[in-house]
């Protein structure tokens, strides 16, 4: 394929970490090699990094491991993890700053939950005012599912923003509940940032570049728990001019930073990989049938969601998203359906389908709990309205997959070759062994198999035993080397691409896939290949 130029973009990510971490699998990368391997497939110039020692116990060791490795790597940028001073047991805060200016360090993050200490002013309230003083940001954690990630209030970032109008706060790990919080608060402060490595919201980029400027938006990646690559897709795809793509993913931060240069340019590569070449270049997959396996969607022209900010989260908006990336068929279930009220859930898939009969297939949804007439059910879903997939979803109504109550259902499927989407569920791999000896016919796809590394080792042994069992990937985690992983031990034909679109913006997801250091066939047959031989096999009509 030859030589090119990638990109004429500079990437510097604002959320890195280096070392091991004492809650993951020891398959789960995180070596300084395979970081600097990451970035470079990735072009991603420069990372902000941090060490995990420091976080999880001292952080004066894991800091000089941080100056140690940065000193090694000219690629990588120092942010030390800091503690107030009043206790005597970590450096003063004079001192602190004078040895980061000295050194050149340019960051710090703290952790006031893990690390068990107030934000109030009287606890960090010299070291804030420092840092202000010295131009220095301040990094933390504001997730919202997950309690080691929320490290910091709302109320205490507003009150922060507030107190310290020139230090500049910057928020990792945020998630795609936050939007409502995050957006009157941005709008109010001009020194609080936001990075998109968690914050995997449905054109959260586009809303936030509309509402409040790209001035304030920064590219992160969370490296080594996330998958770069993903990271990278989710800006690269946005609908935005290159102005504001340039400042979110290299220039805001390079200011924060005050960083006379951005580090140069990778050597130009033979690169033979089609998938990867037009992922650099933000190009749609033009020569492939590309298949979303997992979608929800709302009703048309009806945005407002309590669970999250979902823009555009109907068909028609989620059709014209995928097809940024290339996707040509989008399978999805209604997010009432499955939430609320099943038949008016397929009643809006219904209509879905017949407004986009060679884009769209649906799942349906059906709660045993209030069915009087299976038969009657199953012949509208399915000789009616043309469904071909199967979305029973343990989350809400709590019925264990494998109870007699879904018996008529499953029956039909297996008699009709359907394909069915399974969430995770309190028992799951017990349901699951139940329903694919049982009913063989029926294709599993197991949701949300790269979660993690125990979530990927259990799907995988599931999907070895049964030639009906399949994995599909997405997950906000869109977890670092769990492709290659799958790949490895269980081989590209049972891996099957899902995106969790509208929930989540589905580039990033895409970019896991694109990214992943996996052969180029490989990943053909985890975008489509795998999906389209599952749909072929249906005895439905469309």
């Amino acid at each position: 394929m030859g030589k090119y130029k990638m990109n004429q973009l500079k990437y510097l990510d604002c959320h890195a970490s280096i070392g091991k971490w004492w809650d993951r699998d020891p398959d789960h990368p995180w070596t300084i090699d395979k970081m600097l391997e990451d970035m470079k497939r990735c072009q991603i110039h420069g990372a902000l990094i941090y060490s995990n020692l420091a976080k999880e116990l001292q952080p004066s060791v894991g800091n000089q491991q941080t100056l140690q490795v940065c000193r090694e790597h000219p690629r990588l940028i120092p942010c030390l993890v800091v503690l107030p001073d009043q206790c005597g047991d970590f450096i003063q805060t004079s001192r602190l700053i004078s040895d980061m200016l000295e050194n050149g360090v340019r960051a710090v993050k703290l952790f006031p939950m893990l690390h068990r200490y107030s934000m109030d002013d009287r606890t960090v309230g010299r070291l804030l005012k420092g840092l202000e003083q010295a131009e220095i940001p301040v990094l933390i954690d504001r997730g919202e599912n997950d309690a080691a990630t929320i490290q910091i209030s709302w109320d205490d970032v507003a009150k922060i923003c507030s107190l310290y109008p020139n230090l500049n706060l910057i928020l990792h790990s945020v998630r795609w509940e936050a939007t409502r919080y995050f957006i009157p608060l941005a709008m109010e402060f001009s020194n609080l940032y936001v990075e998109f490595s968690n914050y995997q919201a449905n054109r959260i980029i586009e809303l936030l570049v509309e509402k409040i400027g790209a001035d304030q938006l920064l590219f992160g990646t969370q490296m080594m728990e996330k998958s770069p690559g993903a990271a990278k897709a989710m800006v690269d795809y946005a609908d935005i001019s290159q102005t504001d793509r340039q400042k979110i993913v290299a220039g805001n931060l390079q200011r924060l930073l005050k960083l006379e240069r951005i580090p140069g340019d990778y050597p130009e590569d033979e690169v033979n990989d089609v998938i990867l070449k037009k992922a650099h270049q933000a190009q749609p997959i033009d020569d492939m049938e590309v298949i979303d396996s997992h979608a929800h969607h709302f009703e048309s022209d009806h945005f407002d969601n309590v669970i999250a900010v979902q823009p555009k989260s109907d068909v028609r908006g989620i059709i014209e998203r995928n097809s940024r990336i290339g996707v040509d068929i989008t399978c999805s279930s209604p997010w009432v359906g499955i939430w609320s009220d099943y038949e008016q859930g397929n009643r809006i898939t219904a209509e879905a389908i017949q407004q986009f009969p060679d884009q769209f297939i649906g799942y349906a949804t059906l709660d045993p709990r209030y069915i009087k007439d299976w038969k009657a059910e199953l012949i509208l879903c399915y000789q009616q309205y043309r469904m071909l997939g199967m979305k029973p979803y343990f989350p809400r109504n709590r019925i264990a997959y494998n109870d007699p109550l879904y018996q008529p259902w499953y029956e039909y499927g297996n008699e009709h070759r359907l394909f069915s989407l399974m969430h995770p569920s309190d028992k799951f791999e017990t349901e699951i062994e139940d329903l694919a000896e049982q009913f063989p016919e029926i294709s599993f796809l197991l949701a949300h198999t790269g979660m993690s590394y125990s979530q990927v080792k259990k799907h995988l042994e599931l999907a070895k035993k049964f030639s009906n069992v399949f994995c599909e990937i997405t997950y906000t985690a869109v977890t670092n080397g769990a492709i290659e992983f799958l790949v490895n031990e269980l081989g590209s034909e049972k891996i099957i691409y899902g995106s969790d679109t509208s929930m989540r913006d589905p580039f990033p997801q895409f970019g896991w896939v694109a990214y992943a250091d996996i052969a180029e066939k490989d990943k053909r047959n985890i975008l489509g290949k795998n999906m389209r031989k599952i749909i072929d096999r249906c005895k439905i009509t469309t």
